[in-house]
């Protein structure tokens, strides 16, 4: 090794909190890792199948199934994008977790310390970073094929970028990668729009109209424009889809309440002992609100660190609660990072109020709250992974099978269509037919109701869907009751269709069937 190097290493390893840093992401390391080998390629979900079907679609250019519209309407396309390019030189699944979800997901949890470190100090940082590392949302998608922890870690870099080199050391530079990491985490999932939406109120709050004689600004929203612009013409081409989607008259969003509901969501995402050091946090924060003309005049800037972090905790919370209208624990997680800077200053301040009457005290309840909170998360991770690992194994055990013993050319109905679609790489339709003029036959949730007449109805044009797509095989199963009709599960028995396989569960309940329609 040479001999600068040592010098360096034994200069950072004087201070005691690289020391704990080096811990901290050890223990990510470890944690993850065992996990990682542990549960391998578990059968993925829906969501999931949604992004790695239309990948694998795009990488061995199979036919472009029916649904093909709705996705690229509805979801982001940066990953896909990536997970095909995947495919295409031959790395699989496993690779796609390791390099996609794996890493992504442990430097998250430096850039939370990293990011923390800027905004307060190295302690606030620590802490938060232990806490995003034990977070069992964190800990549970970083094993599911889905777009959250990638686009955490894009959000991440965006935040850290603009305040630590931008708002701090003035360095265009610092904006500009705000701007691309931001983009491309609203690439990887639509709601990381909200991180360059933060930093924007944020500059304009703290800057405000002097922002119009910065030829730094001008240069980003041209940069901003440049890299958004393929995704403008995209949503020109798909009519604005996504916004009629999410926000159009038929939107589950648009039908729902106001979510109030979510915010005691938050506490009981993070449990008890870190929920109570939350709402401790927050008190730490009324030098801000009380002397918030002190703030806006920018005569204090040590305020703007609680400004930025209370403007992220809004900014989400507007829009799921009032704009959405809905969410559940990883939509949240974007958000999570600044609930855990608000609990982390929450535990400080308990050890600093303690360590005025006895400094050992407080170490031995600073310790104990991180240890109790930790593994508060920890087992309920623990928990919810080993429940879930085998969640859908019928439909992945049924899709390879089909893979292995039906023809290439093979049509397949079924309401997993996307997960079939991954699994069995053979031609996959749901189990619908035409429905238009039977809106009222259905939830906001696309669930059919149990009406005589609507069952009828839509059993009448399954019947002329199959006339139009001539499957071969029909799947029956326990999964996707939503999409699923009443009628479809004798539907088999009353057309006489051929037995061909089945699955059960640990309990041999039977959980799918497949069938062959008789020509």
């Amino acid at each position: 090794m040479p001999e600068d190097l040592k010098e360096k290493l034994k200069i950072f390893f004087k201070d005691r909190t690289n020391i704990l840093l080096v811990l901290l992401i050890a223990f990510a390391i470890i944690y993850r890792l065992y996990y990682f080998f542990k549960l391998g390629q578990q059968p993925i979900w829906w969501d999931e199948a949604d992004y790695l079907s239309i990948a694998k679609i795009w990488a061995t250019g199979m036919e472009r199934p029916e649904w093909l519209s709705h996705f690229t309407g509805m979801r982001p396309l940066l990953l896909p994008i990536i997970w095909a390019a995947f495919f295409k030189i031959g790395l699989g699944e496993i690779s796609i977790r390791f390099f996609t979800l794996l890493l992504p997901g442990i430097t998250i949890i430096y850039l939370v310390y990293a990011l923390g470190k800027e905004l307060y100090n190295q302690t606030i940082g620590l802490i938060a970073g232990l806490i995003m590392s034990v977070y069992w949302v964190s800990s549970f998608y970083t094993f599911r094929i889905l777009t959250d922890i990638p686009a955490v870690f894009f959000g991440m870099l965006s935040f850290y970028f603009f305040y630590a080199y931008y708002i701090k050391k003035d360095k265009p530079l610092g904006l500009y990668l705000c701007v691309l990491f931001g983009v491309l985490g609203f690439s990887s999932r639509f709601p990381i729009s909200l991180v360059p939406i933060t930093c924007a109120l944020f500059l304009f709050s703290v800057r405000r109209f002097s922002l119009i004689k910065s030829k730094t600004i001008w240069k980003s929203v041209i940069f901003l424009i440049i890299l958004l612009s393929p995704y403008i013409i995209y949503f020109i081409s798909t009519k604005f889809y996504l916004f009629k989607f999410y926000f159009g008259e038929s939107a589950a969003s648009i039908k729902q309440p106001i979510a109030f509901y979510i915010f005691p969501m938050i506490p009981q995402f993070i449990h008890s002992i870190f929920s109570i050091t939350l709402l401790i946090g927050f008190f730490t924060f009324a030098q801000l609100i009380l002397g918030f003309d002190i703030f806006f005049k920018q005569k204090d800037k040590s305020l703007n660190a609680d400004f930025l972090v209370l403007l992220w905790i809004i900014i989400h919370l507007i829009f799921y609660v009032i704009i959405f209208r809905a969410a559940n624990d990883r939509w949240l997680l974007m958000l999570m990072p600044a609930v855990f800077y608000v609990s982390a200053k929450g535990i400080n301040l308990v050890y600093d109020f303690i360590k005025k009457y006895n400094k050992i005290l407080s170490v031995i309840i600073l310790v104990l709250i991180l240890i109790a909170g930790s593994y508060q998360n920890l087992s309920h991770a623990s928990q919810l992974i080993n429940q879930k690992k085998d969640t859908y194994k019928e439909i992945k055990d049924a899709g390879l099978w089909l893979k292995a013993y039906t023809p290439e050319n093979a049509r397949i109905v079924t309401a997993s269509i996307v997960q079939n679609q991954y699994y069995s790489e053979r031609q996959s339709y749901a189990i619908s037919g035409n429905y238009s003029g039977l809106e009222g036959c259905f939830d906001i949730y696309g669930a059919l109701s149990t009406n005589e007449s609507c069952q009828t109805e839509t059993e009448k044009r399954f019947n002329e869907y199959l006339l139009k797509i001539k499957p071969d095989y029909l799947i029956v199963s326990v999964f996707e009751p939503v999409f699923t009709p009443q009628w479809a599960y004798s539907y088999p028995q009353r057309h006489n269709l051929t037995f061909i396989n089945a699955y059960t569960d640990s309990q041999n309940q039977l959980m799918l069937a497949i069938y062959r329609f008789n020509k």
